[in-house]
């Protein structure tokens, strides 16, 4: 009879953990009884002791006392962590599709991308793509867009999924996803809809990223590729890691981005060539003399599309 009640007042405590877990005193009680022996210590006297003299809840215990632990840790689980760790994913989730889609599908959509004059910028890294970029601007009214700018911009960003990976690639060389790069430039274009011109550096890097940008983007209308030998550009980029902070200005990460450039952006270049869409530039001579070629091809440029050499946009961005 008295072995029924313990029983019975043990299935209380399993169907009412509560009980349990609000009165802990209770729950000591059940789990040990000093050195009297009960069902929960398999009749072995003092067997919730160490041998220092020091109480155990877990050694010695009978096996459905064991089972009873682990159903209350179970129904725990289930009823408090793993609905808050369902929660925390959907909340990533939700904070990085808002990273993700600055501008609705129907903003996309009605963007008069096709309207808009885009130039890419090519060239080894260090080829003065964007000094040249910069002065550009100031004499054709571009809005100068720096695929590699944009990248570290977003790693910084807190809240950014991507932060991690860019960190990674620009650090070994290695080209980011097309997508992240496309939907930067995008919206950053979307951010200037009064800019008609739009001077893009350091992109498309391959082929892919070439058909993905004109296929959901728009068409660029010229490739400006400043054209570098090697050695002259691993003495640039030396020579620039000193004050530049970058940490893709070192020896390894250079000579990375050499191997990369040759084997998935100078086919770009020759694509792009064999349609006639590509202006290049020497880069060997002095600073001015490279512009002024730049300079002089820019605006024979214009002048075959029928646009003023000089287009006036507005210097702020709008809110």
């Amino acid at each position: 009879m008295f072995a029924a009640l313990r029983i019975s007042a043990t299935r209380q405590h399993i169907l009412r953990p509560a009980r349990v877990l609000v009165q802990p005193a209770l729950a000591h009680r059940l789990y040990t009884s000093g050195n009297k022996p009960n069902q929960f210590t398999m009749g072995q006297e003092g067997g919730n002791k160490k041998k220092n003299g020091k109480s155990g809840l877990i050694f010695g215990l009978h096996p459905f006392a064991i089972f009873a632990s682990l159903t209350l840790l179970g129904s725990g689980y289930l009823m408090i962590v793993k609905p808050f760790l369902q929660w925390n994913e959907k909340d990533k989730g939700k904070k990085k599709d808002e990273v993700v889609a600055k501008y609705s599908d129907e903003q996309i959509a009605q963007f008069p991308f096709s309207k808009k004059t885009v130039v890419f910028v090519l060239g080894g890294p260090g080829s003065g793509k964007g000094t040249n970029s910069a002065k550009l601007v100031e004499d054709f009214g571009f809005v100068h867009l720096s695929a590699g700018d944009l990248l570290r911009e977003e790693q910084k960003r807190e809240v950014s999924q991507y932060g991690e990976l860019i960190a990674h690639n620009i650090r070994e060389g290695i080209i980011v996803p097309h997508e992240i790069t496309i939907g930067l430039l995008r919206n950053a274009m979307m951010d200037r809809p009064e800019c008609n011109r739009f001077l893009i550096d350091g992109f498309p890097r391959n082929l892919v990223q070439a058909k993905a940008f004109e296929d959901t983007v728009c068409r660029a209308k010229k490739v400006l590729y400043f054209e570098c030998p090697e050695s002259i550009l691993l003495e640039r980029l030396l020579d620039r890691g000193k004050t530049s902070g970058r940490s893709d200005d070192n020896i390894e990460s250079i000579k990375k981005r050499f191997k990369v450039y040759v084997n998935d952006s100078k086919p770009v270049i020759d694509a792009f060539e064999e349609q006639g869409r590509v202006i290049t530039i020497s880069c060997q001579g002095s600073v001015d003399a490279v512009y002024k070629n730049a300079y002089d091809q820019m605006a024979a440029f214009f002048k075959e599309i029928g646009q003023e050499p000089k287009e006036k946009i507005s210097p702020s961005k709008p809110e």
